[in-house]
């Protein structure tokens, strides 16, 4: 008699998998920087993100604001 219920998925590696392997291979930390636009959003943000060897992951997330317009005389 089989059951009713199915086993889960397996669970999915991080997105960042292969940075983590990388950075605990060579005792480096793996930096990723770049800029992003969020979904419906108009503003960019730049991200830095580095994966440590010993597993810790730092986020920065910064807005990027246009300069503000020049002073009239």
């Amino acid at each position: 008699m089989t059951g009713r219920h199915r086993r889960p998925p397996p669970p999915a590696p991080p997105e960042n998998a292969t940075a983590l392997l990388h950075a605990a291979a060579t005792g480096l930390p793996v930096v990723e920087e770049g800029v992003v636009v969020f979904d419906g959003g108009t503003v960019p943000y730049a991200y830095r993100t580095v994966h440590r060897p010993d597993g810790r992951c730092e986020r920065h997330l910064e807005r990027l604001d246009p300069p503000p317009p020049p002073l009239l005389p």
